[in-house]
């Protein structure tokens, strides 16, 4: 029922617009996608705060375990999906603002998230750096099946 539930809200996603498979970029510079990742790990804690600042309001590509899904609207979207980042460092949240009834419904804690949407701002965690919240409004989203379930 969940596989049954996740693949369609993945078709009706798909359905919407234009949609690669994986959603990476489609050779839009402005997509920030892994190299974005990368670069703010290697960057020095001193100067992540100006890399991101240099990012905002760009279109950011990322995935995440559902941590919940709740109705804290924001950007005028009605609901919130929380994802923890899969990257270790730093650690990051998203909080991903979307419209969509069906993420209410079929979004599960532990489901692995994939979105496409438009960084609207960040909040550092804690002075060390080594933490934050992004707030993406989505654009793009799919729930990901994972082989082996």
């Amino acid at each position: 029922m969940i596989r049954t539930a996740a693949a369609f809200c993945a078709v009706l996603i798909v359905s919407s617009g234009p949609y690669s498979g994986d959603l990476r970029s489609q050779g839009s510079p402005a997509v920030l996608a892994d190299e974005f990742y990368a670069r703010l790990q290697a960057a020095p804690v001193i100067r992540r705060d100006f890399f991101l600042d240099a990012h905002l309001n760009k279109i950011l590509i990322g995935r995440g375990r559902v941590v919940a899904v709740d109705t804290t609207g924001r950007y005028k979207r009605r609901y919130r999906i929380v994802l923890a980042g899969l990257a270790a460092s730093p650690k990051i949240t998203f909080y991903v603002y979307a419209d969509g009834d069906d993420y209410r419904t079929l979004l599960e804690a532990g489901d692995l998230f994939e979105f496409k949407g438009q960084f609207v701002v960040y909040t550092p965690v804690n002075s060390r750096r080594d933490a934050y919240i992004f707030d993406i409004v989505m654009e793009e989203g799919a729930v990901r099946v994972e082989e082996g379930e």
